[in-house]
């Protein structure tokens, strides 16, 4: 699976202009971690991405070798967006790598998330980019 990095880093730095909430994208090559959301959570928080101001942070999860994917959003945009909006991203990601290259499908998913912590959490003035935009790998 060829990933695009430069332009999912671009989509990122592009959707995190418009909110002060956080999104990162993790990839991983483990076949150890079978459980997508399990391995989404572990992740998320060994990047620390808890500790956003708003807990508006979220992580895109895809395992390569695996083939599976998983988001997983902080306690301040869950109880905004709830669950229902979880599953429907999830359903919308799945069709999108389905249907286009995994890289296109990563950007849609990063889009579609912006939008989300757009419409709740809008930039501010004093707002800073508080977690990396680059990929995380394993």
């Amino acid at each position: 699976m060829a990933v695009g990095k430069k332009h999912i880093v671009e989509a990122i730095r592009s959707a995190e202009n418009s909110t002060s909430g956080e999104i990162r994208v993790h990839i991983s090559r483990s076949k150890k971690e079978t459980i997508a959301m399990d391995a989404a959570k572990a992740h998320f928080f060994d990047l620390k991405m808890q500790e956003t101001r708003e807990r508006n942070a979220i992580l895109l999860y895809i395992n390569s070798k695996l083939k599976t994917y998983a988001v997983f959003g902080d306690e301040g945009i869950h109880q905004k967006v709830g669950q229902e909006f979880w599953e429907q991203l999830t359903r919308e990601i799945r069709s999108a790598i389905q249907n286009k290259d995994i890289t296109a499908g990563i950007v849609f998913a990063v889009r579609e998330i912006g939008q989300a912590l757009k419409a709740h959490f809008p930039a501010r003035r004093d707002d800073k980019n508080e977690l990396g935009d680059e990929i995380t790998e394993s």
